[in-house]
């Protein structure tokens, strides 16, 4: 039981043995106000506290997944950058790059479904990318462009960069 409301019920009962009917009416007719306002309050305070939860409440839908189905409450969205001009971009084949992304802080304990797009100040609109080793924690993108060659640093010069955002399981 709540402190507050077992407080007031003892002191209805000590008033209850104190002084004349007429000022027992006026005690009893005060305690009722006070219960009223309490339970008018914990009704505040529960209907914040359900709205607070609420709002911790997310809906993520996972369908499919290369290791299978988990557990739909962990189901976690996480989204990152790899940022202009601090992708460490390493040439690969003859005209493409590649990078790691880390995604370690998501925490997922399955490899997620994940989602890239190639941001920066030019050629990327040109360019083809496929993920690679795709694993809970890190995920390697390699990108081709056919009309420029992004290597010898030019896609970092171009402040290329991935945007990815990864949908899986936490537990």
């Amino acid at each position: 039981m709540n402190m507050r409301l077992t407080l007031l019920l003892l002191c209805v009962a000590v008033l209850f043995n104190r002084g004349s009917a007429a000022s027992q009416g006026q005690r009893i007719a005060a305690l009722e106000i006070a219960v009223a306002r309490q339970a008018e309050q914990i009704a505040e305070l529960t209907e914040k506290l359900a709205k607070r939860e609420n709002s911790k409440k997310t809906e993520v839908s996972i369908v499919s997944g290369e290791e299978g189905l988990g557990d739909s409450s962990c189901a976690k969205v996480c989204a990152g950058t790899t940022r202009r001009f601090f992708t460490q971009w390493e040439d690969y084949s003859s005209d493409g790059v590649s990078t790691t992304v880390d995604m370690s802080d998501c925490g997922f304990v399955k490899t997620p479904t994940i989602i890239t797009d190639l941001e920066g100040f030019g050629w990327q609109w040109k360019t083809t990318s496929a993920i690679y080793s795709a694993t809970p924690d890190s995920f390697r993108l390699q990108v081709r462009n056919w009309l420029w060659n992004p290597q010898g640093g030019n896609a970092g010069k171009k402040g290329w960069n991935v945007e990815w955002i990864a949908v899986g399981y936490t537990c």
